[in-house]
């Protein structure tokens, strides 16, 4: 097998992000807050047509560079398996998609589809830590149509052919002296083998659901979400799409039976649960104003006008009216 290494630290500092900016020059531009004294430190292990890199740098993003003639699909997938940080993914050929990777899992895309990464780490510090895989599309016998469903879903790598090839992984770049020259492509065949049996895997347990049982486990797992995140103010249709790896649009699609926009679903949520502290003798106290922060409502013009059009009166005599007629039973 065939090793090599970049290390910004055998760098002058002035150097060091420029030239880890110049190994992806070719294909996107890379920006950094950390561009002043930037540490990245990248081994890549060349098993035949395959390659494996375990990654390790400071966070940063990159855009696909004005210049980069990409066609419509590439000959590549891209496998990364994020072990620190979190990864967000904006593709926009075909699908508009923005996916959010956290670390614990497999994640899968076309290189020439990205049209923005941005890496960071938990805090905003670093270092963001991978493992990828890049093999030819050529490698795999399933058409690339159906792979690309499988563009910006988790996978898991705690049990079945996930945890299976995260072990191989693992295993391969914490110890490559016991392999030789000579193990590159044996080694390359059994990462494409164990690449294809998850792939293969997944998509068939994707055929045996039907897209109406799709829709509504989405539909459960979306309104599951927002519930879970109604306190948060940057709670948005946006938002939720990201978290479960769709488009905004698709998500939309999917409430339409519902008689109900996502925006109107957030707000009347909201709404109810400060319509429920507002008539809670014992949160008499709590101002108006920070029971609507609590569920998501900053500002309180804004939380005010909603809540008018919600019930017809104002917070405020809704609550004298409550706990009113709360005493007088």
């Amino acid at each position: 097998m065939i090793e090599t290494a970049f290390r910004s630290d055998e760098l002058p500092r002035e150097e060091r992000f420029e030239r880890f900016r110049g190994m992806v020059r070719e294909f996107y531009d890379a920006r950094s807050e950390h561009a002043d004294d930037y540490w990245a430190h990248e081994r890549y292990l060349q098993l035949g047509s395959v390659q494996v890199a375990h990654k390790r740098f400071l966070p940063m993003e990159v855009h696909r560079a004005p210049t980069t003639p990409f066609a419509s699909g590439s000959d590549i997938y891209q496998i990364s398996l994020v072990q620190n940080g979190i990864v967000r993914t904006e593709w926009t050929e075909r699908n508009s998609v923005s996916a959010l990777a956290p670390a614990g899992g497999l994640y899968v895309h076309d290189p020439a589809r990205v049209e923005k990464s941005a890496f960071h780490a938990p805090g905003g510090s670093g270092p963001y830590q991978s493992l990828c895989v890049v093999l030819p599309k050529s490698a795999l016998a399933l058409p690339p149509a159906r792979v690309e469903r499988l563009f910006g879903q988790r996978v898991a790598v705690d049990e079945g052919f996930g945890a299976l090839l995260e072990r191989f992984l693992t295993g391969l770049t914490a110890d490559t002296a016991s392999f030789g020259p000579a193990d590159g492509p044996r080694l390359g065949t059994v990462t494409v083998d164990l690449v294809a049996a998850l792939f293969g895997n997944l998509l068939a347990a994707e055929a045996a659901v039907t897209p109406e049982s799709r829709a509504r486990t989405l539909i459960l797992r979306a309104r599951a979400f927002i519930q879970e995140h109604l306190a948060d103010p940057a709670l948005s249709p946006r938002t939720v799409a990201d978290a479960h790896h769709i488009s905004v649009s698709y998500l939309h699609k999917l409430f339409q039976p519902e008689g109900t926009t996502v925006a109107a679903l957030i707000r009347r949520q909201r709404l109810e649960h400060i319509r429920r502290a507002l008539s809670d003798a014992t949160l008499r106290g709590t101002p108006i104003h920070a029971i609507a922060a609590r569920w998501g409502f900053p500002n309180a013009a804004d939380f005010s006008r909603a809540f008018r059009s919600a019930y017809g009166m104002t917070p405020r005599d809704f609550r004298q009216q409550a706990l009113g007629d709360a005493r007088r039973r």
